[in-house]
């Protein structure tokens, strides 16, 4: 009878103990492994913080639509500058499904190999019916780029959209995407959609400069001394489609 209650005891005495342990456990230790969790740099957070400028020598793809022939004047005088090489690649009227439905990025990514992507899309897409099918197609051009820095250039808007800017802004945010709506454009007499020269020039001096100071991936852009754009006759220009999409 002695010894039955002497391993009954002991069973009620190892129970007791464990339950204090785990309530031990729980009141020390799961508070911690929470703060842990929940104090961890998020990929977000490590996005908050701006990275050590690239000073190093660039090769550098301009893609996009027609605007991208708007920006490679001025494009070439950074380049040149800087000691960066250039490719362009001018498809008119793209849009981001144009580019999502085939692999005219990844064709280009591969043959150029750039170390920079300066992507401008959406002038074709102001009016879209239906912007938010768009992110559908955002996500398709994004694994071609395959990891390489890249920004997204805005259109420069000549009237409000109804909602490409929003959606590649909510995409990438400020610090990948440049909203180019909020400059004032001249355009080329005639055409109610692109810049002139000396807007171009004004287009991409200002992205040269948000690059450099506020995008998540700054390189070296010191502005030219030479104010006035090259004449360059290197542009690729893809196929011209204009369906609207």
């Amino acid at each position: 009878m002695k010894k039955r209650f002497l391993i009954i005891f002991s069973c009620f005495l190892v129970i007791s103990l464990a339950g204090l342990g785990a309530a031990f456990y729980m009141h020390y230790f799961q508070d911690i492994k929470i703060k842990e969790v929940t104090q961890c740099g998020t990929f977000s957070n490590f996005r908050d913080t701006i990275p050590q400028k690239d000073t190093s020598k660039q090769n550098i793809l301009l893609i996009g639509d027609s605007m991208a022939y708007s920006l490679m004047f001025r494009a070439k005088n950074y380049c040149d500058y800087n000691n960066h090489d250039l490719n362009v690649v001018s498809w008119v009227s793209a849009t981001t499904k144009t580019y999502a439905i085939c692999d005219t990025m990844e064709y280009f990514v591969n043959l150029y190999k750039p170390s920079f992507i300066i992507f401008v899309i959406g002038a074709n897409e102001l009016f879209a019916y239906n912007p938010e099918s768009r992110k559908e197609y955002i996500d398709k051009i994004i694994p071609q780029t395959h990891g390489i820095p890249t920004v997204w250039i805005g259109p420069p808007n000549w009237r409000e959209d109804t909602g490409i800017n929003r959606i590649m802004m909510n995409k990438f945010g400020p610090r990948q995407f440049f909203l180019s709506k909020k400059l004032h454009f001249t355009r080329i007499p005639g055409d109610v959609a692109h810049p002139d020269r000396a807007s171009g020039t004004m287009w991409m001096d200002s992205i040269s400069s948000w690059i450099t100071r506020d995008s998540y991936f700054p390189i070296r852009l010191k502005k030219p001394d030479n104010p006035n754009p090259v004449h360059v006759d290197f542009v690729k220009l893809v196929v011209t489609d204009r369906n609207k999409v």
